[in-house]
């Protein structure tokens, strides 16, 4: 892999594990436990396992701010070629961490610093502790802390999925292909923003519906909620939602708790439009999504039925229970859609 690719490889891993403490709606104490929780032993694209300490990941945080993702790109360490640390002065800043297990490297730096006139840097210090066992997560054993909030606007969260329809030409014949309906779901509104049936499942296909969404719909979300699927897995994906500043939140495998309005939907277009699709016969993709543009499937439905409360990934927000009508998905139109 050359330098330039291994460097953006670096960033983007950098920026998947500071996008969850990005959020704006996080109060400064609730950034700060999550930032704890979020420290530890990751695998990096290199197929290794780093440790990441919270105080790094709160510098990531600071310069993605500041710089993009350009600011997660390695740089020189301002310490480069000083001593090794004395002993002695390590012995101490674990006795300083000790007296006070919540002590932070930078503070107990500057404490040796002021007693000894001896300047240590943080991150040396932070990596003494984590060898040896010392680190703020392991003597204060944190709790986990889960952001809980509601979609209480249009294009905070949208979800998307890819729905395996029939085969096309239907009734199947040599020659016909599964179909596969991309779709992005609105959490607050219910909103159909996007959609379209493809032959495969592809990365390329699930970006084209995602810009297509953005440029002609809806605008920017704040977050994308996909699984973990091949068509939202790829590195292009994820280097196009950071660049735009899209925080891209894949499902734990085999937990779909978070993504109940999503299966509803599926469930809607297979029984109102897919079953009578079927039974009249599909010639080809094109009819299939001219079929399923404004006015042909009821969707209605999906946005009226009341549904219990479900258990949700923490990473997932809270629909605010709003129930508009949603457009039918189709080839984007002129103007912009609304909800309701």
């Amino acid at each position: 892999m050359a330098a330039r690719d291994t460097a953006e490889a670096l960033s983007l891993w950098r920026y998947h594990l500071i996008a969850e403490a990005l959020d704006p709606k996080l109060a400064g104490r609730e950034r700060g436990q999550m930032v704890r929780r979020l420290a530890g032993d990751h695998l990096d694209p290199g197929g290794e396992i780093r440790h990441v300490s919270r105080n790094t990941l709160d510098r990531w945080i600071r310069r993605y701010r500041a710089e993009g993702l350009v600011g997660l790109r390695n740089r020189p360490r301002s310490d480069h070629g000083s001593a090794r640390v004395d002993p002695t002065l390590l012995d101490t800043a674990i006795r300083l961490r000790l007296e006070v297990p919540a002590r932070s490297a930078a503070h107990m730096a500057e404490i040796i610093a002021t007693r000894h006139g001896v300047r240590i840097a943080e991150r040396t210090l932070a990596e003494q502790f984590r060898r040896r066992g010392f680190t703020r997560a392991e003597l204060l054993r944190d709790g986990r802390t889960f952001g809980r909030y509601e979609a209480a606007a249009l294009n905070e969260p949208w979800i998307g999925d890819v729905l395996v329809g029939p085969f096309v030409p239907h009734p199947r014949a040599p020659g016909s292909i599964r179909a596969r309906l991309f779709v992005l779901v609105d959490d607050h509104s219910r909103l159909l923003v996007a959609g379209r049936w493809v032959g495969t499942e592809t990365l390329c296909a699930g970006q084209e519906v995602l810009h297509g969404a953005i440029l002609a719909r809806r605008g920017l979300p704040e977050s994308l909620y996909v699984d973990n699927g091949s068509a939202y897995s790829g590195a292009e994906l994820t280097r196009s939602c950071a660049i735009l500043g899209i925080r891209l939140i894949h499902s734990r495998p085999y937990a779909p708790q978070g993504r109940s309005k999503q299966e509803r939907l599926n469930r809607v277009i297979r029984e109102r439009f897919l079953l009578e699709a079927t039974t009249v016969g599909i010639a080809s993709l094109d009819e299939l999504t001219t079929a399923s543009g404004p006015g042909s499937v009821d969707t209605s439905t999906f946005a009226a039925i009341r549904r219990p409360a479900s258990r949700r990934s923490p990473a997932m927000p809270r629909s605010s229970g709003a129930t508009r009508t949603p457009t039918c998905f189709g080839p984007p139109s002129s103007g912009r859609s609304t909800a309701g």
